[in-house]
């Protein structure tokens, strides 16, 4: 049997009960999601401040992460999951919510900056380079005149309601997706969707 190839999988989110089914926080229900397809589950850690749970994908050892910073010091977590497991920022996907991007929409990236996202500013800053992949997740758009933070903290729209649980599922398939074929692979197959 070969060695296993740790990779860490992170979603952003704020902990705690009144966040758990927000915009802000889809990125920790694709992370959870991926949790429930291998049965295992989280449990807090002491080195950093996070949720972590052990799984194997494939034939990848992988750390499920869910920080326990909020949002915006999402950062910290990050680099001490990296440190604790000795991974790569190439080894790790992280997953968050985008208001740019249409609801349901999903776009795989290698690299990039963190756009308006304050936890993905954090990451960037945390572990000083950009080349690391990410999944974001459509939430938007935000109504004219509706304020930005009500509108991320807030909860979905019943007709997203409707669709969240797909939405969840696909942005889930992108991960395994990338741990199978790669990034590049996986952006072809997955930066066209939209569900609808």
């Amino acid at each position: 049997m070969g060695i296993l190839l740790l990779k860490l999988v992170v979603g952003l989110g704020n902990p705690g009960k009144e966040y758990e089914r927000t915009r802000h926080n889809i990125g920790f229900m694709v992370v959870e999601e991926l949790a429930r397809r291998q049965g295992v589950v989280f449990r807090k850690m002491f080195w950093f401040p996070a949720r972590q749970a052990k799984c194997r994908i494939g034939e990848h050892e992988v750390r499920l992460v869910l920080p326990t910073t909020y949002m915006n010091r999402s950062g910290k977590a990050v680099w001490g999951a990296m440190k604790k497991w000795r991974a790569e920022a190439a080894d790790t996907v992280v997953i968050y919510d985008d208001v740019d991007l249409e609801f349901g929409g999903i776009r795989v990236r290698a690299k990039g900056s963190g756009g308006s996202h304050n936890g993905m500013k954090s990451v960037l800053e945390w572990l000083q380079t950009k080349a690391f992949p990410r999944v974001r997740v459509g939430i938007g758009p935000k109504p004219d005149g509706a304020d930005m933070i009500g509108f991320v903290l807030g909860g979905f729209a019943e007709e997203e309601l409707l669709k969240l649980e797909k939405v969840v599922e696909r942005a889930a398939d992108a991960v395994e997706t990338i741990f199978s074929v790669g990034t590049e692979r996986t952006m072809n197959e997955f930066n066209q969707l939209q569900i609808g």
